[in-house]
């Protein structure tokens, strides 16, 4: 489509294809027209991009969804210059309109396809530098888009190989040939998988590279598989070379043994070395002599078939080397005589030693696979039929007589809301190319609960890539996913009382310098403080800071006292257990009525005596907790305090604010007594408490 537009912004022509693809009636040009065919999402955006080039007299590009006359939208690319007198002044517009559906269609598709793919997908610049890189580079890397690119891409390779991959990167960037290598990257979690790394230079239309388009797949199982395999080849021509075929013919009539060179060292004898019945049975180990002559016997028997089959061992008296040969062997008969025994002779010394180790190995998986707590299965995908050992039963009660043996009754004991994921995941790896499988879920138990467990599986494939049978083993990690759970709950209780305490600490520091004058006389209040509250966390932290009994934080709190004075502190009451903040909360106040007393009351004389007694009283809908301070025979009080101390509201802030108990401070005359009370419930920081 071609077009012209005037200084202010309105189409003022279109050729006759804009009429016949549209359908709008001809040498129709007004905006409600043309702006009428555009698709509504993108109406605003292309009208305020037209007026703002025509305003600014640059040039104009926006892309579209245009309708056609059949109804139809089409991405377009729309276009325009300003035609400018030759003072520079916008006369009017010159502008196209191309039709650009199937590469937008084309460009979504490919950015679907890179997204979907199961390798990683990648363009790079023509410096060698990297432009893209799909999401399944940053999922496997952990890398981000900021650090990836354009060069951070590099240090996920592993830093053996990463040289060489930037030399041929640069060889064939240099060189605009294709990029072929294998490295090693390094995977989230550190690990390195081998990836063959792959790019096609892009070229324009004259042939200059504009671009490469490269992909990363990983062959890490292919690799394993390959190295695998040279070793089991190098294996097999070993054992070719080591088990060749001898030969031997025996002359029954004139009693003559012959043996090739190959047979001779079966019996650990030279090239040149004379053979005869005798040396034969000299070598043979003595406790196959007997098996030996009877299956010759029944060779050269006219009643028998002639044929020798036996496998034997020999020792040589040279060396002591036991080898295991197998000799089959035919006998030639004449007139019901025996003439001549011809056969061949192998050496099957390694054979035999790996049937050895087969059947040890076999008994030690029979062994490990009764030993371990992880449930092994096998599932023959052909046949749908899965064997499990016995730790199906030992860890999840299933008894074999009891379980559906195919793979729907194990996907149906996964967790409802684990299935389709695990299902979905397992079949993707099947029915794709992978080999390897993992992931976590929850599993039933015969008893009905669920069992947190860690499945890995190996997929085996014929010669064509088809799985064909998977193997694989689930462990119970419920244990690990219950102490990662209490981990978790630990820190957060960890970090709520830390936050506490400090804020507790906060308190007790605050007023305690608030209005001090005696710096020595605040240290040691405040320190003594911190003691108290420092002994009343270790006697929580012995509890696990569930419960503590009261006796134990009466006497952190007056340990300070218990020396010299421990007759003049009675402490009576029945055992109750505190919650950890009335625990902390009563320490702290028995603490400040003890310093108190030390300084002021009944222990700053050498009479006077604290009687501290506590109950639970059961009057009413709930228990109560009650406990009283009471001094005499110390320093009669004769004038009630003026103003109350810090102590005292330490004693209100802990006690009653915290805990949501009453505080009583009586001066008596013979001394002060302090009346604690709250409801049971709150001190055990339990609804509904009762008492022991």
């Amino acid at each position: 489509v071609v077009w012209f537009g005037d200084i202010d912004g309105n189409v003022t022509y279109c050729n006759a294809y804009w009429y016949a693809y549209t359908g709008l009636p001809a040498n129709e040009t007004g905006e409600t027209s043309w702006m009428g065919v555009i698709h509504p999402d993108h109406r605003d955006a292309t009208r305020r991009a037209w007026l703002a080039a025509s305003r600014d007299g640059r040039d104009y590009e926006v892309e579209f969804l245009l309708r056609r006359a059949d109804g139809m939208y089409r991405w377009f690319l729309s276009r325009a210059r300003p035609i400018r007198d030759a003072d520079g002044t916008v006369r009017s517009w010159i502008g196209t309109s191309l039709d650009i559906h199937e590469r937008k269609v084309a460009e979504a598709r490919f950015q679907t396809l890179t997204q979907l793919a199961p390798t990683v997908i990648w363009f790079g610049n023509p410096d060698g530098s990297l432009s893209y890189l799909n999401d399944r580079w940053y999922a496997y890397t952990g890398q981000t888009p900021e650090h990836a690119l354009p060069l951070g891409w590099a240090e996920a390779i592993h830093p053996d190989d990463r040289p060489g991959l930037l030399e041929t990167w640069e060889a064939a960037r240099t060189r605009e040939t294709v990029y072929d290598t294998e490295a090693r990257l390094r995977r989230a979690d550190g690990a390195y998988r081998w990836f063959l790394i792959r790019a096609e230079p892009m070229r324009d239309g004259a042939g200059s590279v504009v671009g490469w388009l490269g992909s990363t797949s990983d062959i890490h199982d292919r690799r394993q598989v390959e190295e695998d395999l040279r070793r089991a080849r190098e294996q097999l021509r070993l054992a070719v070379e080591a088990t060749g075929t001898g030969i031997f013919d025996y002359d029954l009539v004139a009693d003559v043994l012959k043996w090739d060179a190959r047979t001779r060292s079966f019996f650990g004898l030279g090239p040149d070395a004379a053979v005869n019945l005798d040396v034969y049975l000299a070598r043979l180990h003595p406790d196959d002599r007997a098996a030996a002559d009877a299956a010759v016997g029944a060779a050269i028997d006219p009643a028998g078939d002639g044929t020798y089959d036996i496998t034997y061992r020999t020792v040589a008296p040279e060396d002591g080397i036991e080898r295991w040969v197998s000799a089959k062997g035919q006998t030639l008969f004449e007139d019901g005589r025996p003439l001549r025994l011809i056969g061949t002779a192998r050496d099957i010394t390694v054979a035999r030693r790996a049937e050895q180790v087969l059947r040890e190995t076999e008994e030690r998986y029979r062994l490990a696979s009764r030993a371990t707590n992880d449930a092994i299965w096998d599932w023959d995908l052909a046949s749908n039929h899965v064997l499990w050992n016995e730790a199906l039963q030992a860890a999840y009660g299933h008894a074999p007589d009891a379980v559906d043996p195919t793979g729907d009754w194990w996907i149906g004991q996964i967790h409802p809301e684990d299935r389709g994921r695990v299902d979905a995941a397992i079949h993707a790896i099947i029915d794709g190319t992978g080999t390897a499988w993992t992931d976590e879920y929850r599993f039933l138990r015969a008893d009905g609960s669920y069992a947190y467990v860690l499945d890995r599986g190996y997929v085996i494939r014929d010669a064509t890539g088809r799985a064909v049978r998977m193997i694989g083993a689930m462990l119970d990690i419920s244990e690990r996913r219950k102490a990662e759970e209490h981990q978790r709950l630990l820190t957060g209780e960890l970090q709520h009382r830390v936050k506490n305490t400090l804020a507790l600490v906060q308190a007790i520091a605050s007023q305690t310098l608030r209005g001090s004058t005696d710096v020595n006389e605040m240290r040691e209040a405040f320190a003594a403080r911190l003691i108290s509250l420092g002994r009343a966390h270790d006697i929580l932290t012995a509890a696990s800071w569930t419960a503590a009994p009261i006796g134990d934080v009466v006497d952190g709190a007056l340990s300070v006292h218990l020396g010299a004075m421990a007759a003049r502190l009675r402490t009576s009451g029945p055992n109750v257990l505190l919650a950890a903040k009335p625990a902390l909360s009563l320490a702290l106040s028995l603490h400040e009525l003890a310093t108190n007393a030390a300084k002021y009351g009944a222990l700053s004389n050498d009479a006077g005596v604290v009687d501290l007694r506590w109950h639970v009283a059961h009057a009413g809908d709930a228990p109560r907790f009650s406990l009283v301070w009471s001094e005499q025979g110390g320093p009669p009080i004769l004038v009630q305090p003026a103003r109350r101390g810090f102590g005292s509201r330490l004693i209100e802030r802990s006690f009653a604010a915290e805990v949501g108990g009453e505080v009583t401070l009586t001066y008596a005359r013979t001394g002060l007594v302090c009346r604690l009370e709250a409801p049971l419930a709150s001190m055990q920081e339990i609804p509904d408490a009762a008492a022991a």
